[in-house]
């Protein structure tokens, strides 16, 4: 496991300089406040002068104190969050919030979508749509709460992309259909909300060894999947009550851009499949 900023401090204080070293105890006691803090204030509170913060960030190998803080606040962020945190929180009774929970996560939601659309998001979308698109055959997978998003991305694209299979249906197996089945030609689509599962994690690692291609949507950078992906889409919706919103958004996006890739074969694919489901009263429309 990467070490992180906390725990290197923790193993060089003990030959730092005086001050510095009750710097370094101060921030391992107070890390989760690092993150919001100017130097002035953090040289204030840890009762020292403001070079002294910079000197030790400087020795930790940091180009400036915004670089510093950051690996606190992503060190704090791998601490404290867990997949349920929000849960939690959302079927808590408040009492006295203005708004009802249905405008409340739509209002969420419009920000998180807003803060996602960015050009580095943009480019790696589109990267990831030619990975797809390239692939002769495409594997997906999601595990424990990512695996909606897996099966939904599956089950909207099959019915135009017949190359699509889902690694997560018996997970005991993954491993076999990985080793057995995966391929460099081939793209391994994974879904994975923070924090990853560690199956997950070692598919990944097992994929990367066989050179497969790896494209990824998660909803933070901190993922440690992140750095054994070819692309990587990041809503950057950890922590917010409609983070799914983002990630299955990402999903209508990538079914419909692959879509219009695989036009005109795809259109007359859905065609196909809506005129035999109305001959089979599999739907109505009255």
């Amino acid at each position: 496991m990467t070490e992180n900023i906390i725990d290197r401090i923790s193993n060089i204080k003990d030959v730092l300089p005086k001050k510095q070293q009750k710097l370094c105890n101060y921030l391992i006691m107070n890390s989760g406040q690092i993150g919001v803090m100017t130097v002035a204030e953090l040289a204030s509170s840890a009762g020292v002068g403001t070079t002294t913060v910079l000197r030790l960030a400087d020795n930790l190998g940091y180009e400036n104190f915004t670089a510093f803080k950051k690996d606190f606040h992503n060190a704090a962020l791998m601490k404290n969050t867990s997949p349920y945190q929000y849960l939690k929180q959302s079927i808590q009774t408040d009492g006295g919030s203005e708004y009802s929970d249905f405008v409340s996560v739509i209002s969420d939601g419009i920000h998180v979508l807003e803060s996602m659309n960015t050009e580095a998001n943009s480019l790696q979308f589109d990267k990831i749509v030619q990975m797809l698109t390239d692939a002769e055959h495409i594997y997906t997978l999601g595990l424990r709460s990512s695996k909606s998003l897996a099966v939904y991305f599956a089950d909207i694209v099959r019915s135009f992309c017949p190359n699509v299979s889902l690694l997560c249906q018996d997970s005991e197996y993954v491993f076999d259909r990985v080793l057995l089945k995966l391929r460099p030609n081939h793209v391994l689509l994974v879904f994975s909300v923070w924090p990853c599962t560690k199956k997950t994690f070692d598919v990944i690692k097992l994929s990367r060894e066989l050179k497969v291609p790896i494209a990824l949507v998660t909803n933070t950078s901190l993922n440690p999947i992140v750095r054994y992906a070819d692309a990587v889409i990041d809503t950057n919706s950890v922590n917010h009550i409609s983070g799914d919103m983002s990630l299955f958004a990402v999903v209508e996006a990538l079914a419909t851009e692959l879509g219009k890739k695989n036009a005109p074969s795809s259109t007359e694919n859905v065609e196909k499949i809506e005129t035999m489901l109305k001959k089979q009263n599999i739907i109505i429309h009255e």
